[in-house]
C-alpha cells in the first residue's frame, strides 16, 4: 500500500533531526577542540616569551662564562615551538593572512636574535679569556719592583674603569681611553714590557667590550618579545570570536533540533491516529465479504484481500505489480472501459458491472465500485470494491431461459399453489384453452375438467400425486369455448425443505393431432424423447423394410454409425443437462446436413445411426461423412461453455458388406471403432481386412493378460542427444512385447488395447519400475545423464494414489524425482483439463519433470500451453519426416521451437533419421534430438557399453 504524505514528512523530519543533532555534537566537539588548541597555542606562546626573556638575560652576562649548552637547548626549543605554533595556526586559521604575516616577522626576528646570540657568545668568550690575561699582567706589574708606584696606581685605575665600562652606562669608551692614555705616558719615558703589554691588551679588550655592549643591546632591543605578545593578543581575540561564533551556531542547531523534535512528536501523535484508522480500515478490508483491490496511480495492483484470491483463483504474489486487466475477459463492451477511464481521469468514482475471467479461464461477473483516493490534492491510489454476482447473473439467466422456455414451449405449462389454485400459465395454455392468466389466476385446476372422466378417475389421480408426488396420464379437458380436447398430462408435486407441498406443476401435450392414445404411445415407443429422432427399435424395423425395397430395385444403401468422441467427459464434468443440450445441437446439425429422404436415429448415449438410400458412389458417401464430421466439430455454445467435440464414423454398404440388418450394423460399428483407433475425428469404410483387425485385436487382448507373467514384455531405451555437441544427455523408455504365438507386437497396437481393457495400469507400474532400475544401473556405470523420460498413460493418471506409488518406486531405487520426466499426450491435457492440470502440478511440485509427447498432432496450442505445468515439448515425428526444402512443416517446426524458447520450454525432436533433418533442427536452435540417425532403441547393457 502506498505511503501517505504524513509518513513521508515524518521520514524527512526524522532524517533532518538526526542530521541537526549530529551537527550539534559536531560543533560541540569543534568547540572542545578549539579550546584545547587555544590552550596548546597559548602555552606555547608563554613558553616562547619565557625563553625570549632568558635570551635577554643571557645577553647581560659579561663577567662569567655562561652555560652555552643551556642557551643552545633553549634556542632549539624555541625554534621547535615556533614551528609547531605555525603549523597549528595554519590548520586552525588557514585563511588568516595577518597571523601568517606576523609569524613570518617573528620567524625573521628570532633568526636575527639567534645570530646575535651566537656573536654574543663568541665575544663573551674572548672577553673572559682577555680579562684573565689582563689580570695576570696587572698582578705581574704590581709585583714588579722596576715599576714605580705611580705607574702601578695608573694601571690599577685604568683596569678599574675598563671593567666598570662593562657594567655602567655612565662610563663611556672615551673616558676609559683617557685613563689608558695615562698608562702610556710613563712608557714614553721608559719602556717597560709588562706595562706595554697591559696597554695593548687593555686597548683590545676595550674594543671587545664595546662590541659586547653593542651586541647585548641589540639582543635586548629585538622586538621578538613584543611580537609574541601581540600574537598572543591576536590569538586571544581570534579564540574569543571563534568561540562565540561556534556557540551561536551550536545554539542555532540545538534550537532547530528542539523545534524538529517537537514537530516529530506532533507528526508521531498524528501518525498514531492514522495508524489506528488504517488498522481499522485494514481489518474491514480483510474481513470484507467483497473483493478489495488497491492500485497505485499508474493502475498497478499493490494490494488484494483473501476474497479476491478466492474469487479469481490468483494468489496475491501473482497479481501484485500487475494491471487489473489481467482479469479482462474480452467479453465486455469496450464502451464500459472507456466510460470508466473517463470518470477516473476526472477524479470521479465509477460503478458498474464487469465480465471478468478467473485464473482457470472461467468467466465470472462482478459489481464493482472504483474510487480514486487523494491526499493533499494528489492522487495516491485507486480502491476497487467488488461483489461477485456470478450466481445472481446465472440465476437470472436461468430464470430468463426458464421463462423463455416457459413462454415459448408448445407444451401447456400450469403452475398452481398448494391448494391447486392457478398461479401462472404460459402462452401455450392460452392458445389451446382460450383462457388468459387473468381468467384463471386463483381458480382451481378443476375449471378445465370436461366431465369425460368420472370422479373416481380424479380421486385416483390425486392419490398418486399425494403419495408419489407424480402423475402421468391422458385427460379429456375442455377449452373456454367448451371444446373437449385430449391432453397427455404430467403433474408433479413440489415440496419445500420441510417436505410440505408448496406448488404443483402440470405439463400438458395436446393430443388432438394424434388419433388416439395408442398413436401417442406408438410415437413414444419409436422416438427418442430427447432429440425427437427415431430410436433403435424404429431404426431396425425401417432398415429391414428398406433393405427389401433396395434389393428389388438393385440399388445401394449405406449405414453410417456415428459416435461422438470424448462426450462422456462432458457428462461427467458438467452434468447430463449440459450433455443433453450438446446432443440436441448435434441432432440439429445432422438434420441440416442430411436430405429429407435420409434416415437418422439416436440409439442412446452419444451414438447416432444414419441410413443413406440411393447412393450412387462411395465418393458421395465419403462426402456426406466428411460434411457430418466438419459440422460436428464446429464449436457448440451452451450457456457460458464452448465445446469443441469431434465424431468418429464407421460405414458399411449394402450389398458390398452384407445383406441383412445385423450384419450391416455390426460392420458399421466395427468400422467406427477402428476410426476411433485411427485418431478419432475421421471415418472408415468397412472392409474384410477390418474383420481381420478385429480378430487380431481380440487375440492381443487375450494374450496381454498373461504377458507379464511370461516375461514377454521388456523395455528398451532410445538415447536423446544434444544437437549441438552430439553427446547423449538423456534416454526415453520404450516398451516391447514378444509373444510365442503373435510374434513381435508393436506398441501402437497393444497399448490402446491395454488402455481399453484396464491392463495399462499394471503395465504402467511395470514400465516405471524397470525404467528406474535401469537408470540407476546407467548412473552406476558412469553415464552422465540428466534424466530418463517415461510415458504414463492418461488412464493411469486416474489412479487415486499414483503420485505416492511412483514416489515410492523412485525412492526405492535411490533416485531423485527431478531425474524422472513424465511424458503425457496432448489428449490427456484436453480431457478434464482442470483436474488433469492440478494432477500434473502435484507431480511437478514434488520435482518430477513434465513433457508433452507427439506435440502438434492434437488440439493444444502454444497460447494454451503457457498456462500448463510442463517443462519439455516433443515435436512429433510426422513433422520431422516432412522436413525438406520449401516444406510447410519447416515453418511449423520453426514456430514451435521459437515459441517454446520464449516460454522457456526444452525442445526434443523425435524421429531424426537423416543428416539433413538433423542439420535443419540444429540450425533453428532445437535443443535435443532423438531418432535412428543417432541410435535405435537398445537394451540397457548395450546402451552402457556403447556410451559409457
Amino acid at each position: 500500500m502506498k505511503k501517505t504524505n504524513n509518513i513521508d514528512s515524518v521520514s524527512v523530519l526524522l532524517t533532518l533531526f538526526i542530521f541537526l543533532l549530529s551537527l550539534v555534537f559536531y560543533y560541540l566537539y569543534k568547540i572542545e577542540q578549539s579550546v584545547e588548541n587555544y590552550h596548546t597555542n597559548h602555552n606555547k606562546l608563554i613558553d616562547m616569551q619565557l625563553l625570549n626573556k632568558g635570551f635577554d638575560d643571557f645577553s647581560l652576562s659579561s663577567s662569567e662564562l655562561s652555560n652555552y649548552n643551556l642557551v643552545n637547548a633553549e634556542l632549539e626549543k624555541f625554534s621547535k615551538l615556533l614551528i609547531e605554533l605555525k603549523n597549528n595556526i595554519e590548520v586552525d586559521y588557514p585563511d588568516d593572512k595577518v597571523l601568517a604575516q606576523k609569524l613570518v616577522i617573528i620567524q625573521a626576528d628570532f633568526e636575527k636574535k639567534e645570530d646575535d646570540i651566537e656573536y654574543f657568545k663568541s665575544l663573551n668568550s674572548a672577553l673572559i679569556s682577555g680579562s684573565h690575561f689582563l689580570f695576570d699582567l696587572q698582578r705581574s706589574i704590581s709585583d714588579s719592583k722596576e715599576i714605580s708606584s705611580d705607574t702601578k696606581s695608573i694601571v690599577n685605575e685604568a683596569l678599574f674603569y675598563l671593567f666598570q665600562f662593562t657594567k655602567s652606562d655612565y662610563i663611556d669608551k672615551s673616558y676609559v681611553s683617557s685613563k689608558l692614555a695615562k698608562v702610556q705616558q710613563p712608557l714614553d719615558k721608559k719602556k717597560i714590557i709588562l706595562v706595554t703589554n697591559f696597554y695593548n691588551q687593555s686597548t683590545v679588550l676595550l674594543d671587545t667590550l664595546t662590541s659586547y655592549r653593542n651586541i647585548s643591546s641589540d639582543i635586548r632591543a629585538n622586538k621578538l618579545g613584543s611580537l609574541l605578545k601581540e600574537l598572543e593578543t591576536n590569538l586571544d581575540e581570534k579564540y574569543s570570536y571563534y568561540l562565540v561564533e561556534q556557540q551561536v551556531i551550536a545554539t542555532f542547531f540545538f534550537i532547530s533540533t528542539v523545534i524538529i523534535l517537537v514537530a516529530l512528536i506532533f507528526f508521531y501523535m498524528r501518525s498514531l491516529k492514522t495508524k489506528k484508522e488504517l488498522l481499522a480500515f485494514n481489518y474491514a478490508v480483510q474481513h470484507s465479504d467483497n473483493a478489495i483491490v488497491m492500485t497505485d496511480p499508474d493502475k498497478n495492483i499493490v494490494f488484494v484481500n483473501e476474497v479476491f484470491e478466492k474469487t479469481t483463483g490468483y494468489c496475491s504474489d501473482e497479481v501484485i505489480g500487475e494491471n487489473p486487466r489481467i482479469l479482462k475477459s474480452n467479453k465486455q463492451d469496450e464502451q464500459v472501459y472507456v466510460d470508466m477511464k473517463k470518470r477516473l481521469a476526472n477524479g470521479k468514482s465509477w460503478e458498474g458491472e464487469l465480465i471478468n475471467q478467473k485464473k482457470d479461464g472461467s468467466l465470472f461477473y462482478e459489481r464493482a465500485s472504483i474510487i480514486p483516493i487523494f491526499s493533499n490534492d494528489k492522487l495516491i491510489n485507486y480502491l476497487a470494491i467488488k461483489l461477485d454476482i456470478t450466481e445472481y447473473i446465472e440465476q437470472n439467466m436461468r430464470l430468463q431461459q426458464a421463462a423463455s422456455v416457459f413462454e415459448n414451449t408448445e407444451e401447456v405449462i400450469i403452475i398452481a399453489d398448494e391448494n391447486a389454485n392457478v398461479v401462472s400459465v404460459n402462452k401455450a395454455f392460452t392458445d389451446i384453452y382460450g383462457y388468459t392468466i387473468d381468467d384463471v389466476k386463483g381458480t382451481n385446476l378443476s375449471i378445465l375438467h370436461s366431465g369425460a372422466q368420472d370422479k373416481n378417475y380424479y380421486l385416483h389421480m390425486w392419490d398418486k400425486i399425494l403419495h408419489n408426488d407424480f402423475f402421468r396420464g391422458k385427460i379429456i379437458n375442455k377449452t373456454k369455448s367448451g371444446e373437449e380436447i385430449p391432453v397427455w398430462v404430467t403433474i408433479k408435486a413440489i415440496r419445500d425443505k420441510t417436505g410440505k407441498i408448496s406448488n404443483y406443476t402440470s405439463v400438458q401435450t395436446d393430443l388432438r393431432a394424434i388419433e388416439n392414445s395408442e398413436a401417442k404411445a406408438e410415437y413414444l415407443a419409436y422416438h427418442d424423447p430427447l432429440t425427437g429422432l427415431y430410436n433403435r427399435v424404429s431404426f431396425e424395423e425401417y432398415l429391414t423394410q428398406t433393405l427389401a425395397v433396395v434389393k428389388r430395385q438393385d440399388k445401394k444403401l449405406a449405414i453410417l454409425f456415428i459416435d461422438l468422441d470424448r462426450f462422456k467427459i462432458i457428462n461427467d464434468t458438467l452434468g447430463h443437462d449440459i450433455g443433453d443440450e450438446v446432443l440436441i445441437s448435434v441432432t440439429k446439425r445432422l438434420k441440416h446436413i442430411l436430405r429429407e429422404s435420409d434416415y437418422v436415429s439416436r440409439w442412446g448415449g452419444d451414438e447416432f445411426v444414419v441410413i443413406l438410400q440411393d447412393v450412387p458412389s462411395d465418393t458421395l458417401i465419403a462426402t456426406v461423412a466428411r460434411k457430418i464430421i466438419d459440422s460436428i466439430k464446429e464449436p457448440i455454445h451452451i450457456g457460458y461453455h464452448n465445446f469443441n467435440i469431434t465424431a468418429s464414423i464407421g460405414i458399411s454398404m449394402f450389398p458390398d458388406n452384407g445383406s441383412d440388418t445385423k450384419t450391416l450394423i455390426k460392420y458399421a460399428d466395427t468400422a467406427m471403432y477402428l476410426a476411433k483407433e485411427s485418431g478419432k475425428n475421421s471415418f472408415r469404410f468397412y472392409t474384410s481386412e477390418l474383420s481381420l483387425e478385429t480378430e487380431e485385436r481380440l487375440n492381443i487382448d487375450i494374450a496381454l493378460h498373461s504377458a507379464l507373467e511370461k516375461n514377454e514384455i521388456y523395455v528398451v531405451f532410445q538415447p536423446q542427444y544434444n544437437l549441438e555437441t552430439k553427446k547423449i544427455v538423456s534416454v526415453e523408455t520404450l516398451v516391447r512385447w514378444e509373444n510365442d504365438t503373435l510374434g513381435f507386437v508393436a506398441p501402437d497396437k497393444f497399448i490402446p488395447i491395454a488402455e481399453d481393457n484396464g491392463f495399462i495400469i499394471e503395465l504402467g507400474y511395470f514400465i516405471f519400475e524397470e525404467s528406474c532400475k535401469a537408470f540407476k544401473q546407467m548412473k552406476a556405470s558412469g553415464l552422465e545423464l540428466q534424466r530418463i523420460a517415461i510415458n504414463v498413460s492418461s488412464i493411469q493418471f486416474k489412479e487415486p494414489n499414483l503420485l505416492e506409488a511412483l514416489i515410492s518406486i523412485v525412492k526405492r531405487h535411490e533416485l531423485e524425482a527431478s531425474e524422472i520426466e513424465i511424458e503425457i499426450t496432448e489428449r490427456f491435457l484436453m480431457e478434464n483439463t482442470d483436474k488433469n492440470i492440478k494432477t500434473l502440478q502435484s507431480f511437478r511440485d514434488y520435482g518430477f519433470k513434465i513433457s508433452i509427447d507427439d506435440f502438434g498432432t492434437g488440439y493444444s496450442s502454444m497460447s494454451y500451453l503457457k498456462q500448463l505445468p510442463i517443462d519439455t515439448i516433443k515435436i512429433d515425428k510426422s513433422f520431422v519426416d516432412d522436413i525438406g526444402e520449401n516444406s510447410s512443416d519447416n515453418a511449423i517446426i520453426e514456430a514451435i521451437v521459437a515459441l517454446s524458447k520464449k516460454l522457456n520450454y526444452s525442445i526434443v525432436a523425435e524421429g531424426i533419421e537423416t543428416g539433413s533433418q538433423e542439420q535443419f533442427l540444429e540450425s533453428i536452435k532445437c535443443d535435443i534430438g532423438q531418432g535412428y540417425l543417432f541410435s535405435r532403441p537398445i537394451l540397457v547393457e548395450e546402451l552402457i557399453a556403447r556410451f559409457r
